[in-house]
C-alpha cells in the first residue's frame, strides 16, 4: 500500500525515515514527496539530522532524497545518512509513525525572527479568535473577551486586553508586545501568567514586551536589548 511505502517518524534530535524494502526508488520518491506536502508548516524553520532505514539506496539515490527534503520540506538539513544497528537498538522504545500533532510538538515554529507574518486590521472584539502557525501583528485593539493564539510572536499596536498565547507551539522564545499590555491572561508556550486582581488605571500608553526567562513570564517597558 502507498502509506507503507515511506514512513516519518520522530527522534529528539531529528527525523528517521522508514523506506519499504522491496520498493521502487520510483515510488519511494514519490511516495516522500507526498508525505512531505502533507506534513504542511510543520517542518518549515525546522533544523533536523535526518537517518533512513530499510530499503539500501546508492549514493545518487540518497542524493536525489536529500534534494527532496532540501527543496520541499522548508527545514535545514544538517545531515541524511542510513541508520546503522547501533543506532536503532540504542532507541529506547519502538517510534510510532508522526501524526500532525506530534510533528508539532517536535518540530515547533522556529520563525519568531523572520519567519511569515498575519496582520489584522482591526480592533478584536469579545467571542473573536485570531490564530495562526506563525507571526501575529494586530493593527488595532484586542478587547476583553478576544482571543489572539500564535505559534510565533504577538505584536499588537494599540490595547491588548483579551487573551494572549504566543509560542502556541512549545517555542519559549516568543514574546508578547504591546502600546497598552493589560490581557486577561498571557501565555508563552506553557508558561502562563495573570493580571493582579486589582490593577493600576493606565493613564498613558507605555509600550511593554512580555517574554520568558528562567520558565517565569517577565514583562517590562519596551527595550531593544531586553534579553
Amino acid at each position: 500500500m502507498e502509506e507503507s511505502s515511506v514512513l516519518f517518524k520522530g527522534t529528539v534530535n531529528g527525523l528517521t525515515v522508514i523506506l519499504k524494502e522491496d520498493e521502487v526508488f520510483g515510488n519511494i520518491y514519490t511516495h516522500m514527496e507526498k508525505k512531505i506536502a502533507s506534513a504542511g508548516k510543520f517542518f518549515k524553520g525546522a533544523i533536523l539530522d535526518v537517518r533512513y532505514r530499510g530499503r539500501s539506496l546508492s549514493k545518487e539515490e540518497e542524493a536525489k532524497l536529500l534534494e527532496l527534503l532540501i527543496s520541499k520540506s522548508g527545514a535545514k538539513i544538517k545531515s541524511f545518512s542510513r541508520e546503522t544497528e547501533q543506532q536503532i537498538q540504542a532507541k529506547e522504545s519502538k517510534p510510532k509513525p508522526l501524526n500532525k500533532v506530534e510533528i508539532k510538538k517536535i518540530l515547533f515554529f522556529k520563525g519568531i525572527d523572520e519567519g511569515v507574518c498575519r496582520f489584522h486590521k482591526g480592533t478584536l472584539r469579545s467571542g473573536q479568535l485570531l490564530s495562526f502557525d506563525g507571526n501575529i501583528i494586530v493593527l488595532g485593539d484586542v478587547n476583553p473577551g478576544a482571543e489572539v493564539v500564535a505559534a510565533g510572536n504577538v505584536i499588537v499596536m494599540g490595547s491588548l486586553r483579551g487573551i494572549v498565547h504566543a509560542g502556541a507551539d512549545g517555542n519559549k522564545d516568543a514574546v508578547v508586545a504591546a502600546l497598552n499590555l493589560q490581557p486577561t491572561q498571557l501565555r508563552i508556550a506553557d508558561v502562563i501568567t495573570r493580571p493582579p486582581d486589582e490593577k493600576e488605571a493606565v493613564v498613558t500608553f507605555v509600550p511593554e514586551i512580555a517574554y520568558i526567562k528562567d520558565n517565569t513570564v517577565y514583562i517590562e517597558r519596551y527595550l531593544p536589548q531586553h534579553k
